[in-house]
């Protein structure tokens, strides 16, 4: 349905299909997470899967919320803007033209969790029942159904660029940084050399340095991104 320009729309039994990824802004109202999803809608006449997929755009700290809380696999619920861009090809037409792509996201607006996959809950039931027999707990003296489903997610905190640079993750997602491309690689993972874990000779003036350059390169991403309209959709790999 269109309103004002607009076309808002619903996806419901979405899937978490792939790695998401984050893009890092030293304001946290402007960072970015795009998440992959794919919605199944049966199959046609011929006996073939129909599937759509889209790209979920989060901003500010929903896109903090969006690295929590959606694995691959998570069934998600989403109300949000359709938005769609031109994305360069790399190749020309015959009058040398370049050839676009038109790539779709949705600008999201309410974003619900489902249930977890039945491969999420098996997994978590067996850990947990491994756990309990671990404690010495008799297991045949009864378990109660809040027990077995209990949901534990460890709070990722904000964002942390040594963290990100070691890793090369910021919760499920991995992290893109403008003029660094995806940390965590052998080039990514020098610019913030990791703690000893046990020494007497800490270059700290190093760490410090490192720590400078990674809160620059952030600035710096500030400052290009002033223009952009933070509700539109983000080529974050611009030919």
């Amino acid at each position: 349905m269109a309103s004002f320009g607009k076309v808002i729309v619903e996806v419901l039994c979405a899937r978490i299909s792939g790695e998401g990824t984050f893009f890092p802004n030293a304001d946290p109202n402007k960072h970015h997470a795009l998440i992959p999803v794919m919605v199944n809608r049966g199959k046609n006449r011929a006996g073939e899967e129909m599937t759509d997929r889209y790209t979920l755009n989060f901003w500010g700290k929903y896109a903090i919320w969006a690295c929590k809380w959606l694995t691959i696999g998570r069934e998600v619920h989403i109300e949000g803007e359709l938005r769609s861009y031109n994305h360069p090809t790399g190749a020309v037409n015959a009058t040398g033209k370049p050839i676009y792509e038109n790539r779709v996201q949705i600008l999201v607006h309410t974003c619900y969790l489902g249930r977890d996959s039945m491969k999420e809950q098996a997994a978590r039931i067996n850990t947990l029942l491994n756990s309990l027999k671990a404690a010495g707990r008799d297991l045949n003296g009864g378990l109660t159904a809040e027990e077995l489903l209990v949901v534990n997610r460890t709070d990722i905190g904000d964002y942390n660029p040594v963290t990100a640079a070691q890793t090369g993750m910021y919760g499920c997602c991995r992290v893109w940084v403008k003029g660094q491309g995806f940390l965590g690689n052998g080039a990514a993972q020098a610019a913030v050399p990791a703690t000893p874990a046990a020494s007497a000779n800490v270059d700290v003036a190093a760490q410090v340095k490192a720590l400078q350059e990674q809160l620059a390169a952030l600035s710096n991403m500030t400052a290009a991104s002033a223009g952009t309209n933070a509700q539109g959709p983000v080529d974050p790999f611009p030919g």
